[in-house]
């Protein structure tokens, strides 16, 4: 199966397993300029066409100023493709970014702006839904991220509602690999453009959480496979509970090692 042919189907069994799209739908689809949304818009715009329901598309690029621009390269290429679109420049990102030292929590910063600015703009455009491009390697790897810096386990929601529902967000890539989407951006020669922060420089926990997982998948063929499919088998009767009330954690640390 070809890399279009795959995308095409795995994105549709996850638009319809988390119901992600209703009748007269009008989505925001955030679009970095990256692989990953600018696949997701192109797959969307081709599943409306054959879909039971009708839906609309609106791409948002959000260019913050702390990196290499790419608001001239999608501007040409949203009205190339006929696209209704937003633009949004600030340049709030430089106080972030500024630095040839990228510091650790940088990229945490600049997307949680450029997420607020994201849903402020849905709001002013009356978009109920926001599609981002996350896909199954970004789900397991943010799992992985939360557990070993957050002290907890959890991930991105493939449909997850926001403001008591008057936003949805939704994630029609959460079945497919990350060498899909590579592939389908090239097949389709989608005007993709490298970051110029490189998530955050070397020292970054996605990246050496991605570095990770590369090198195990490559011992392991199937690995993020099996590591998706545990995050919907959670067993949380073989999970340990919180400790009662009135012991602290440092306490039951110490009694295990006192063991």
């Amino acid at each position: 199966m070809n890399s279009i042919h795959r995308l095409r189907r795995k994105m549709g069994e996850a638009l319809g397993d988390f119901g992600m799209i209703d009748p007269g739908d009008r989505i925001l689809v955030a679009v970095s300029g990256g692989k990953d949304s600018l696949s997701l818009l192109d797959l969307l715009r081709a599943h409306a066409t054959r879909a039971p329901v009708g839906y609309s598309l609106l791409p948002v690029h959000v260019d913050l100023g702390s990196c290499q621009s790419k608001v001239g390269l999608l501007r040409r290429y949203f009205e190339e493709q006929a696209y209704e679109y937003r633009i949004v420049e600030t340049r709030l990102g430089q106080d972030i970014c500024g630095a040839d030292d990228l510091p650790e929590s940088c990229c945490f910063h600049c997307a949680r702006i450029r997420r607020k600015l994201i849903f402020d703009t849905a709001r002013e455009l009356g978009c109920v839904k926001v599609a981002f491009g996350h896909h199954l390697d970004d789900m397991i790897e943010t799992c992985l991220l939360n557990m070993f810096f957050a002290g907890n386990i959890s991930t991105m929601l493939p449909r997850q509602p926001l403001f008591e529902g008057r936003l949805v967000l939704i994630r029609p890539l959460t079945y497919c690999r990350e060498q899909w989407v590579g592939d389908y951006a090239r097949d389709r020669a989608l005007p993709v453009r490298a970051e110029a922060c490189e998530e955050g420089g070397p020292r970054s926990r996605r990246r050496r959480i991605k570095e990770l997982l590369g090198q195990l998948e490559r011992e392991n063929p199937g690995l993020k496979g099996t590591l998706f499919r545990s995050l919907m088998n959670v067993r949380t009767d073989y999970l340990p509970q919180p400790p009662r009330a009135g012991r602290s954690d440092a306490s039951v640390v110490g009694a295990d090692y006192a063991e």
